[in-house]
């Protein structure tokens, strides 16, 4: 079995949600976990996870999203969480992002948010899916700094140095489309540990002019496997049971 442990199912039509979900059985799909980024995304991924055992919600909001919310809206979201974290697998998407939040206030803001999804984690024992584009060294600053227990690094294959420091806590870190085509990620994947790897697609979003879907796991798969010179097989055995360590699923 094989899981695609980040991706946004909820925005993707329902018409094709169903034709997607009766090809998973052909790659042994077994598990869709569909991260949060609004409001609107939470209520929508935890309908899904209602309608199709396969998925499941991770709840949250994405860094940028959650900027625009006054404090309280910040607590009618939290409150929200509080009450839907037994429906979840997760808390996520959250984390930073300072691409495009390059003040200071704005970046302060994210990490008070982000510190909050920290320590709703610990409370209810949930993992976290972290987002960190342009801010990976402070997210993990942050994470160590307040003791995250349970985390999975969303996408965070572009420092061989961060990925280690990553493994020194115990975190995971997932690994996706950018594998298939981008060297500096294969490189790095090569030298990593499988012991602490999960895969995700991000579906839909578009990676060197494809549109990812949670299939596309298999082939993510395929290309570590390759590239590490691992069978297949032994490959989704260990990425199964890493899954599951972090998860706790049967």
């Amino acid at each position: 079995m094989i899981q695609d442990t980040h991706a946004h199912l909820d925005l993707i039509e329902n018409k094709d949600v169903q034709e997607l979900l009766t090809k998973t059985k052909e790659i042994e799909l077994n598990t869709i976990i569909s991260c949060s980024t609004s409001f609107t995304s939470n209520q929508k991924n935890l309908e899904l996870a209602k309608d199709y055992t396969i998925i499941k919600p991770a709840i949250g909001l994405y860094p940028l999203n959650a900027l625009e919310l006054n404090e309280e809206e910040l607590k009618r979201a939290f409150d929200f969480f509080e009450k839907e974290i037994k429906n979840s697998i997760a808390i996520g998407e959250v984390g930073l992002d300072f691409k495009f939040s390059t003040k200071f206030e704005e970046q302060e803001k994210q990490k008070q948010i982000f510190i909050k999804f920290i320590e709703l984690s610990k409370k209810y024992d949930k993992p976290l899916i972290i987002h960190s584009r342009f801010a990976q060294r402070q997210v993990i600053e942050l994470l160590e700094k307040n003791n995250a227990q349970k985390v999975q690094l969303h996408s965070y294959t572009d420092s061989q140095k961060l990925m280690q420091k990553a493994v020194n806590l115990g975190y995971y870190v997932s690994c996706g489309m950018n594998v298939l085509y981008n060297l500096e990620v294969q490189k790095n994947i090569i030298s990593f540990p499988i012991e602490k790897l999960l895969l995700e697609t991000d579906s839909p979003m578009i990676f060197n002019n494809e549109k990812a879907t949670p299939l596309n796991v298999k082939t993510i798969a395929q290309k570590i496997s390759e590239l590490k010179k691992i069978p297949l097989n032994e490959l989704e055995e260990q990425l199964n049971k890493n899954f599951q360590l972090l998860y706790h699923q049967k």
